[in-house]
């Protein structure tokens, strides 16, 4: 029934592709880094290229100026943000706390992801 109502929902398609069952999650807690780490997740985090659909803004990153600034290239790609992704064969949504195909959480890629979105976060408030 809970997966009938995200078929609607364009912003839940990676949400909706890799997420199995609803249970309490182990990555989330009260830090804004947790709320930061649910945005992309749900295919709303506010970066350029999503604000883009909504109001005139330029899609390139604005920490590294490279790239249109995207949920993937943020979490996996840009060289702009701290601590870099050393991974070259990290995958996006293993990053973002999703389940592999034997039903583990990558919790170090989790944390990194975290990190990152928190630096995107601060640099792009000074913008």
């Amino acid at each position: 029934m809970w997966r009938i109502g995200m078929i609607k929902k364009s912003a839940l398609e990676i949400y909706r592709t890799f997420k199995q069952e609803i249970a309490k999650k182990k990555i989330y807690d009260s830090t804004r880094d947790s709320s930061l780490l649910f945005e992309p997740r749900t295919g709303v985090l506010r970066t350029k290229t999503y604000r883009a659909k909504y109001e005139g803004v330029d899609t390139v990153c604005s920490t590294c100026g490279q790239e249109e600034e995207t949920a993937e290239h943020l979490i996996m790609f840009c060289k702009g943000l701290y601590p870099i992704v050393q991974d070259d064969g990290a995958e996006f949504f293993k990053a973002l706390g999703f389940r592999d195909r034997e039903g583990k959480i990558d919790f170090k890629q989790v944390d990194l992801t975290r990190r990152r979105l928190s630096d995107w976060w601060l640099k792009s408030r000074h913008e």
